[in-house]
């Protein structure tokens, strides 16, 4: 399943079909929106189909038809990002609430190489200004086979002047990782599940 738009790398359009808005307060961007370094290249990732009963328990909540994860069969410079544009009328938020960016995340059971290799979340402003972030150790532990919820930062729409927000999932070592999937990202108000 190439993307017509780069060679090897899955360059994701934030396009209705992938970005739902489900209410005043909530985003839900699914992995087809994102952009994923080597995403096109089948040695690295592949799509895999989602069913309903297979989808993470915030997207099935809301009957989202995002029916496909980004599995990773290894890299060793994982690199998911994203931006989502506040100014779209479909996509605008309340500026002054603080949100916060959750991926939602699967290890296999044949997982490698998370323990030595701390991934680094970010969000910010656009153009990586003012980002902040957090180190998480991913450890294949934590639910295997199970669509984990990672928090990757947190914003409040009313301090981007710009209207955009990055958010980007980094880790960069020598150390080679895979038998992960990301199914795509809630975006909600901090401390609501």
């Amino acid at each position: 399943m190439r993307n017509a738009e780069s060679s090897d790398h899955w360059n994701g359009l934030m396009h209705e079909t992938w970005v739902k808005r489900v209410s005043d307060d909530t985003i839900y961007i699914s992995a087809k929106a994102l952009q994923i370094s080597w995403g096109n290249d089948d040695r690295f990732w592949k799509w895999i189909s989602l069913s309903n009963d297979k989808l993470p328990k915030d997207f099935a909540k809301h009957n989202l038809s995002f029916d496909r994860a980004a599995e990773l069969n290894q890299v060793q410079a994982l690199q998911v990002t994203g931006t989502l544009d506040l100014t779209r009328h479909d996509l605008q938020l309340n500026p002054s609430k603080t949100y916060e960016i959750i991926y939602h995340i699967k290890f296999k059971v044949d997982a490698f190489g998370w323990s030595k290799a701390p991934v680094t979340f970010l969000c910010g402003a656009s153009k990586m200004q003012k980002m902040g972030y957090a180190m998480v150790a991913l450890q294949r532990s934590r639910g295997v086979g199970e669509w984990l919820e990672i928090q990757g930062g947190e914003f409040k729409p009313g301090n981007f002047a710009a209207g955009k927000v990055d958010f980007r999932m980094l880790e960069e070592s020598e150390w080679w990782k895979g038998g992960m999937a990301i199914a795509g990202i809630t975006v909600r108000p901090k401390g609501t599940k």
